[in-house]
């Protein structure tokens, strides 16, 4: 009952917001900080981010499990649908690199957890062939993350990287790793 009131109560003041209303109502505590509360992002989701990740590259025995490590930038969720572009890279042994860009959306899973799945394109040097033979690859994963007090979230994610289909032989190769995501604003 509460729960329900306090949903249908927070998209009525934002259906009003959204319409350009003068139904909206202010609360005084809404007053008192309104120029701190702007300049902090509305979701605790939604700040700018760099996620590092370390891990096994090839779930492979034949290729020696090589590690990988990396960074991305994944920027403040745009559309409503809440999706995040972001760009990165992601090195291991023997010269393999790959640079993308992607985008991802989080999906909160109670107030601390976190299930991100996320899309990239880029370009993908192989190094001592392992797995992905072509240049331009596609990578999909899904990430589970937890957020702490101060805001970082520390997660496990798993990562598929392919040609997606578009030349022959489609060798792929699948990636584990430990994230963790610093948020660029508090």
């Amino acid at each position: 009952g509460i729960a329900l009131a306090m949903v249908a109560a927070a998209w009525g003041t934002a259906s009003a917001q959204a319409a350009g209303s003068s139904q909206a109502v202010e609360l005084p505590a809404d007053s008192v900080r309104r120029d701190e509360a702007s300049m902090r992002p509305a979701h605790a989701l939604d700040s700018p981010s760099l996620v590092f990740a370390a891990g096994v590259f090839a779930l492979v025995e034949a290729y020696d499990y090589p590690y990988s490590f990396g960074v991305t930038y994944v920027a403040r969720p745009l559309t409503t649908w809440r999706l995040s572009p972001g760009a990165g890279f992601a090195a291991g042994p023997d010269g393999i690199a790959f640079l993308y860009v992607d985008v991802r959306r989080d999906f909160a899973l109670g107030e601390r957890w976190t299930f991100t799945p996320s899309l990239a394109t880029g370009w993908f040097i192989n190094g001592d062939e392992i797995g992905p033979h072509d240049h331009l690859e596609f990578q999909s994963g899904i990430l589970f993350s937890r957020r702490f007090d101060n805001g970082l979230r520390l997660g496990l994610a798993g990562l598929h990287i392919s040609n997606g289909g578009l030349e022959q032989p489609n060798n792929g190769t699948e990636a584990v790793l430990l994230t963790l995501q610093l948020p660029l604003q508090k």
